[in-house]
């Protein structure tokens, strides 16, 4: 008797050991970025100042690394198996920062993780940052900003505006999406870039 349990129980065991063995382990998640514009405006000449880009303010689910989809006002949902490769607000800071950087527009560019001194601080919040399927069931990526800028010597605000950007999406899948998102982020840092230039260009309290 006790030898047929132990032969039940090796049995058992291999038996289990097999069924793991089969068993498909999970894809994983794609991490995805946004993508570059193949061109954007330039300066011929930069402003002769420093600008520090802070990471956007947001709340969740925006200030998460999710990929997200809205398909009712009441509800978000996440594209599954996949991620941005940091949360929205770095991912958003670090487009902005590149964008103004390839410009030339300023002197020097950098973030808030940067210990540099600066002239020039751009503040935002990041207020929308997902595919919406509510208006007329057309996907779309929604990007919606309020940005300042302040001079960080005086503390004084120099110039205020906002920004919702609606980009189609050809649909709801991930790879659409993220190219929706891409081509929104880039329609903001082109206008963000312009709008920042002018904006520290006219401030007579910004003169080096």
């Amino acid at each position: 008797m006790t030898s047929f349990i132990a032969r039940l129980a090796i049995l058992t065991t291999a038996i289990s050991t097999a069924a793991c063995t089969v068993l498909p382990r999970p894809e994983p998640p794609r991490v995805m970025d946004l993508a570059v514009a193949p061109s954007q405006t330039t300066y011929d000449q930069a402003l002769p100042f420093t600008v520090r880009v802070d990471t956007p303010l947001a709340s969740a689910p925006i200030d998460s690394s999710i990929i997200l989809l809205k398909p009712t006002p009441y509800e978000f949902q996440a594209f599954r198996q996949a991620r941005w490769r940091d949360s929205t607000a770095v991912l958003i800071r670090d487009h902005l920062a590149r964008h103004l950087r390839n410009s030339h527009g300023f002197r020097n560019i950098v973030i808030d993780t940067s210990p540099a001194n600066t002239n020039i601080t751009l503040l935002t919040e990041l207020s929308a940052f997902y595919i919406s399927v509510i208006r007329a069931n057309k996907p779309e990526a929604i990007l919606e900003l309020h940005a300042e800028l302040t001079e960080n010597r005086s503390g004084e605000s120099l110039c205020i505006r906002n920004w919702s950007i609606r980009e189609p999406s050809e649909d709801t899948d991930l790879d659409s999406a993220v190219e929706a998102f891409s081509r929104a982020g880039n329609t903001l840092a082109e206008e963000l870039t312009h709008w920042a230039r002018s904006c520290v260009n006219k401030a007579p309290s910004t003169a080096p």
